[in-house]
C-alpha cells in the first residue's frame, strides 16, 4: 500500500442467547481506505475479517458513491469500490454492526483526491562539497505542503528510493565509496501518489585537503599598511580563505578558485606584523596554516634603480640600469625613464617593466640623475632616481701668478687632495673653487670617495 492509510482493529465479543442455549463468537476486523489521498476520484475500502462472524457494514456521507448503496446496512464484503464526484475531500462514515442490526462502531474515514503533480525540485545540498560519505539533502518548502517524499537515486550507497521529508527539510543521504564527482537524480511524489519530473543535482566527495597551498605577498614591506597578497593552492573545485593575527579586521572565510589577490590590512602602527593565512577546501579540509611576517614601515618604496656595477661616476655614457619593483607574477607593469638621459626608444615615454636595459646619459659632464617611475595598469605606484657624475673633471680660472681651481662635485664624494699649488689641500672637503698660486704645470685632484675608491684628474695651468 503506497501513501499513509488509517488502520483500525476494532475486537469484540458477542454473546447469542438462543432457546438451545447460549454461543461465544469471536472476530477481529481491520478496515482502511487504500489510499487517504489519491490522484484519481476512485478509491477503494477493505474490510479485512478475522474470525468466525463477519459483521454487516454501511457507508454513508455526501460527495462520493460506492458499489453498495449508500445509508443501507449490507453484508460483509472484502473491498468496496468508491467514487467522489469530483476532486477534493469528502468524508465517508463507516458503521459496523452486531447480529440484531444494532451498530457498535462508527468511524469517519476522511478522503482528498486531486490531479495536482509536484513540481520539478529546487533541492540542494547544504554543503558544496563533502569529506565524508554523508550529505544532508534540503528539501525546500517550495515543493509545497502536500509533497512528503523525494525519490533519491544514483551515486548514492544503496539503490535508489523514496525518503520521507522530515519536518526540518533535510534529508540524510549516504554517498557512494569514493571520492570524486557525485550525481543524483531526485523527483517528488506527492500525498496523492503522483510523481514530478527528475531533477539532477551533483556533489563533490572530497577526503584529501588541498595541496601546496601558498600566501604569497607582493613586498616583505608596505608604507600603506596594506599588503596585496596571492592567495592559491592545488586543488579540485573551490576554496576559502581567512586571515588571522595582525590585522585590522578579522573576517570570515572568503571563497576563491585556483588563485586570488587580496588586500590584507595589516593592524595599527608601524612594525613587523605576524598573520596566517587558513585555507580550506568545500568539504573543510584544510591546509597546514601560511604563516607571513610583514614590516609595516612608512617610508617603503616598491621601486628601486640601480646602475650596473654602482658607479658613483663613469667616463662613458653608455650605462646599464638595473630597474626592480615588487610585483606579483601576471602584474602589468610600466616604467618611464627620464632626467638626465638622451630621448630615444626607451626613454620619456612609458614601456614595458625590463630588469635590465641600456640608456645614455646626456652627454655634457656632471651628475645625472636617472628618473624612474613605475605605472601598475595606470596607475603610478612610484618613483626613483639614482645619481651618476659623467666624466669628472678638474678646470682651472684665470692666469698668472694665482688662479681658481675648480673641482667636480661628485655625489659621493669624502674630501679630496689638490696638488700643484703652494697652498696645501690635504684630504679637505669639497668647495666649488680652491685659490691656487701654481708650482707646477698642472693642478691634480685625487677625489676619495664613499665606496673606498679613488680617481685621479688633471688640468694644466
Amino acid at each position: 500500500m503506497g501513501g499513509s492509510v488509517r488502520i483500525k482493529w476494532i475486537l469484540w465479543y458477542l454473546l447469542m442467547l438462543t432457546g438451545c442455549g447460549s454461543g461465544n463468537n469471536t472476530s477481529a476486523v481491520r478496515y482502511y481506505l487504500e489510499r487517504e489521498a489519491t490522484a484519481t476520484t476512485q478509491n477503494r475500502l477493505y474490510l479485512e475479517i478475522k474470525g468466525e462472524y463477519r459483521p454487516s457494514f454501511s457507508l454513508s456521507g455526501e460527495g462520493f458513491t460506492a458499489d453498495v448503496a449508500l445509508d443501507t446496512i449490507v453484508g460483509a464484503r472484502d473491498a468496496t469500490e468508491l467514487t467522489a464526484d469530483q476532486f477534493g475531500s469528502v468524508e465517508i462514515t463507516l458503521s459496523l454492526y452486531q447480529e440484531d442490526n444494532r451498530p457498535y462502531l462508527t468511524e469517519v474515514l476522511p478522503w482528498k483526491s486531486s490531479p495536482e503533480v509536484p513540481g520539478t525540485p529546487e533541492a540542494y545540498f547544504s554543503e558544496d562539497a563533502s569529506a565524508d560519505a554523508w550529505v544532508y539533502l534540503i528539501v525546500p518548502t517550495s515543493r509545497g505542503r502536500n509533497v512528503k517524499e523525494v525519490w533519491v537515486e544514483g551515486d548514492i550507497a544503496e539503490g535508489g528510493g523514496f525518503y520521507d521529508i522530515p519536518s526540518d527539510d533535510q534529508v540524510l543521504i549516504q554517498l557512494s565509496d569514493g571520492d570524486g564527482l557525485k550525481s543524483l537524480r531526485v523527483r517528488y511524489r506527492n500525498i496523492f501518489g503522483t510523481e514530478g519530473a527528475t531533477a539532477n543535482l551533483v556533489i563533490a566527495r572530497k577526503s584529501k585537503p588541498p595541496l601546496n597551498c601558498r600566501a604569497l605577498p607582493v613586498a616583505p614591506k608596505t608604507a600603506t599598511g596594506l599588503i596585496r597578497t596571492r592567495i592559491l593552492a592545488d586543488n579540485e573545485g573551490p576554496l576559502a580563505f581567512k586571515v588571522e593575527g595582525d590585522v585590522q579586521t578579522a573576517l570570515a572565510y572568503r571563497s576563491f578558485t585556483d588563485q586570488t589577490d587580496e588586500w590584507i590590512e595589516l593592524s595599527a602602527g608601524e612594525g613587523r606584523k605576524n598573520i596566517k593565512v587558513k585555507i580550506r577546501d568545500a568539504a573543510g579540509n584544510t591546509c597546514p596554516d601560511v604563516p607571513l611576517s610583514i614590516v609595516y614601515d612608512r617610508n617603503f618604496r616598491p621601486g628601486a634603480l640601480r646602475i650596473e656595477g654602482d658607479p658613483i661616476w663613469t667616463d662613458d655614457p653608455l650605462v646599464t640600469l638595473l630597474p626592480s619593483f615588487e610585483r606579483l607574477e601576471g602584474d602589468n607593469i610600466a616604467m618611464y625613464i627620464s632626467g638626465g638621459v638622451v630621448d630615444d626608444e626607451q626613454t620619456f615615454q612609458w614601456i614595458p617593466f625590463r630588469e635590465r636595459l641600456s640608456v645614455s646619459l646626456s652627454p655634457t659632464h656632471g651628475t645625472r640623475h636617472v628618473i624612474v617611475q613605475f605605472r601598475q595598469d595606470e596607475t603610478v605606484i612610484s618613483e626613483v632616481t639614482t645619481p651618476v657624475f659623467l666624466r669628472p673633471f678638474v678646470m682651472v680660472s684665470g692666469t698668472g701668478a694665482s688662479v681658481q681651481v675648480i673641482p667636480s662635485n661628485i655625489i659621493g664624494l669624502l674630501n679630496l687632495t689638490l696638488e700643484g699649488c703652494a697652498e696645501t689641500y690635504l684630504r679637505v672637503a669639497y668647495a666649488s673653487s680652491f685659490n691656487c698660486t701654481p708650482t707646477a704645470g698642472a693642478a691634480t685632484i685625487t677625489y676619495y670617495l664613499q665606496n673606498g675608491t679613488s680617481l685621479t684628474r688633471s688640468a694644466a695651468f
